[in-house]
């Protein structure tokens, strides 16, 4: 069974069926969005216990579509304001704005991504005074992507770790009498100001190293406040006209430096930090933004838009960058990546049946916490999906909420992909009179191609074979030979063209996957079967060709203007386009 099921987990990285369109007209996701409210109201009512305090806590949730419309996101969203606050705004609504803490590195991000400086250039190159033998990290090794994604092994803070308040209480515990001299300069909380530029930069030349760049993730404010006096350097503009410029470029008109607008903002009835100026640690944790702002935010990444990057920045920015100890979790630029078991999301899911559901999901996201604050934007790419969080009061409630979410939203979203799937590429494909012909069925793992012919001969049999004779032959025996399970994943590449005297229509590259099986060696060597979940079936797209065409390509044919699947190409058959005739 568990080698079933890591056969069923070894497909390629992203979408197993196209991303769902139109969610809004989903009566499944739809369904799960009603539910979700049900239970929120739920807990906010007292009716079921939520694990905090829901008395003296507000919150807006919203969640975004890839395919909606930038004038209304996000496409649900759900609020709560605490009937304990005195202070702010007395009518919560996407409008209204929280701290966001650490979100605001993703933002920072952002702007990098958008400027176009090469990541790969030391940060000396732009602050050059952090150059030299002085220094007890090698600043010169490390580069701005390093100080964008986490792993530029340098010190979380300067000054602000310190507790000074604490000194007698630290006494007391048996730590030695200290002078006020042994403090930094600057930063330090109850002692001495925030730190100018020069005097964090000073700083640096004196803190040591945590681990070496590119070694493993290290969680830095400073990286960032570091990161944008580069960007500042080189594009000759402060941090805030650059949170401006982006804000601008992608409709977030309320997202800035602390302090926002008292009369918008969302202030919780316990200490908070709501309307402090963060000076040159904004960078890091001191933004103030919305959910609509937040859902813009997302919008624009999960839509791939030219407005914040190239696409294919986008796509990159996306990525892990580093793996966190953890075999679940990893880091990005300035992502925390989650990828739950399946068990998890999926509890009715069977492991070794393919026809159920259950998969991996990636989830990346970008905590933030303030006093009195907590907050998260969370993206599932593979299925165009985001969610934001933003909380004021209680901490504790971010987690239990999005947890709630997470166990709603994503199999209803994955069920709403493979029903779409299904409606539109599963069925019955024949050629013009040469017996050519192609069949799929949906199951909960995707798209199966069950069925391949040409002039009566069974291609898949054929494929099999041809398996044998080229690939197995010189891969090793512990890979073994093809499982005859063909499932097809949607390759992403699309081109628009013409047909049938002028049709508009779009061609969708597919590729299939081979459904290798596992040798199953005997041996008595201990160990046996360790290696039976590396995963490497990724090495083996566009391997085999037949007269230059790959044995692995699939090219279904949507409409332009309805998006109806109306063929399917089998290039290395050189079918020609074969109509589709029944759905499945």
């Amino acid at each position: 069974m568990a080698a079933t099921a890591l056969a069923l987990e070894c497909h390629p990285e992203g979408p197993l069926v196209p991303r769902p369109r139109q969610l809004d007209k989903s009566a499944t996701f739809q369904r799960a969005l009603s539910n979700l409210t049900t239970t929120l109201d739920a807990a906010f009512e007292g009716k079921i216990r939520a694990g905090f305090d829901t008395q003296n806590t507000s919150l807006s949730f919203g969640i975004v579509s890839f395919d909606q419309s930038e004038t209304d996101i996000p496409i649900w969203e759900y609020h709560h304001l605490s009937s304990e606050n005195v202070n702010g705004t007395k009518s919560i609504n996407r409008q209204s704005q929280y701290l966001i803490g650490s979100i605001s590195k993703a933002i920072t991000d952002a702007i990098l991504l958008r400027s176009g400086i090469n990541v790969d250039d030391p940060v000396t190159k732009y602050l050059p005074s952090l150059a030299g033998d002085k220094s007890l990290i090698q600043w010169e090794n490390i580069t701005l992507g390093a100080l964008a994604g986490q792993v530029a092994g340098v010190v979380p803070n300067y000054g602000f770790s310190e507790y000074y308040y604490l000194k007698d209480y630290f006494e007391s515990l048996g730590f030695p009498h200290i002078d006020n001299s042994s403090y930094p300069e600057c930063g330090v909380i109850g002692l001495n100001g925030q730190c100018s530029r020069e005097q964090l930069l000073e700083g640096m030349l004196t803190s040591r190293p945590i681990a070496p760049p590119e070694t493993r993730p290290v969680y830095s404010n400073v990286a960032f406040t570091l990161l944008m006096y580069a960007v500042e350097a080189q594009t000759g503009k402060n941090y805030t006209d650059l949170v401006r410029e982006l804000s601008t470029a992608l409709n977030m008109p309320s997202t800035r430096p602390s302090p926002g607008d008292d009369a918008l903002a969302v202030i919780p009835p316990m200490a908070n930090t709501w309307g402090s100026d963060y000076g040159d640690n904004a960078p890091g944790g001191g933004l103030v933004s919305t959910l609509a702002d937040l859902s813009s935010f997302m919008h624009a990444i999960l839509s791939k838009s030219p407005a914040l990057a190239p696409p294919t920045r986008i796509r990159a920015w996306l990525k892990p960058h580093v793996f966190s100890g953890s075999p679940s979790t990893a880091v990005g630029s300035p992502w925390e990546i989650f990828r739950p078991p399946p068990s998890i999301l999926f509890p009715t899911h069977n492991a070794s049946d393919p026809t159920s559901a259950g998969r991996t999901v990636t989830i990346l996201s970008k905590d933030g916490a303030a006093y009195g604050y907590h907050a998260r934007i969370a993206l599932l790419d593979e299925y165009g999906l985001g969610l934001a969080v933003l909380s004021a009061g209680d901490p504790g409630a971010l987690g239990p909420v999005l947890d709630a979410a997470y166990s709603v939203v994503v199999p209803a979203v994955d069920a709403a992909a493979r029903e779409l799937a299904e409606a539109r590429y599963a069925g019955v494909f024949v050629g013009d009179g040469r017996g050519n012909n192609a069949t799929f069925v949906a199951d909960g793992q995707g798209l199966r191609l069950v069925g391949l012919g040409r002039d009566g001969r069974d291609v898949l049999a054929a494929l099999g074979e041809v398996w044998r004779v080229t690939v197995g032959g010189f891969l090793p025996p512990e890979v073994g030979g093809t499982s005859g399970v063909y499932r097809a994943y949607p390759a992403e590449v699309e081109r628009e063209s013409t047909r049938d005297g002028g049709r508009r229509v779009v061609e969708e590259d597919w590729r299939f996957g081979w459904g290798i099986e596992a040798g199953g060696l005997e041996t008595d060597l201990p160990g046996r079967g360790i290696s039976d979940g590396d995963c490497r079936n990724w090495a083996l797209a566009d391997w085999m060709y037949y007269g230059g065409q790959p044995l692995d390509r699939l090219v279904f044919v949507r409409d332009g203007e309805t998006e109806e699947v109306v063929g399917l190409e089998v290039p290395f058959l050189r079918t020609g386009m074969m109509r589709r005739v029944e759905g499945v």
